[in-house]
């Protein structure tokens, strides 16, 4: 009994999440064409260490971060002709959602 219980410890840290979101303009369409940067974040010295790079294509705006530990991450959102977007996230035991994110236009 007592040799499984490090074992589940060990597979327990290996276990990966997931954050979800969907990224709209003000009226509520959604944007089909976006990148997307993941950072690890301290959020006490502010320190950001990048750690996903990417574009999205979805004509419903939606988006998934794969492959994520349990920690703070500051994700930066940027679509050409509008307002870039940075949200802090924290990944605890489960995966997350950010929800429908309204940008504004630059123009």
């Amino acid at each position: 009994m007592l040799l499984s219980i490090p074992l589940f410890a060990a597979q327990s840290s290996n276990e990966t999440y997931t954050i979800w979101g969907r990224v709209v303009d003000h009226g509520f369409s959604p944007i089909e064409s976006f990148s997307i940067k993941v950072f690890e974040f301290n959020i006490i010295t502010n320190q950001k260490k990048i750690i996903q790079d990417f574009k999205v294509m979805d004509n419903n705006g939606e988006f998934l971060i794969k492959n994520l530990k349990s920690e703070t991450y500051l994700i930066e959102l940027t679509v050409q002709n509008y307002t870039r977007y940075n949200i802090i996230k924290t990944v605890g035991n489960k995966n997350e959602s950010v929800g429908e994110i309204v940008l504004q236009n630059t123009w």
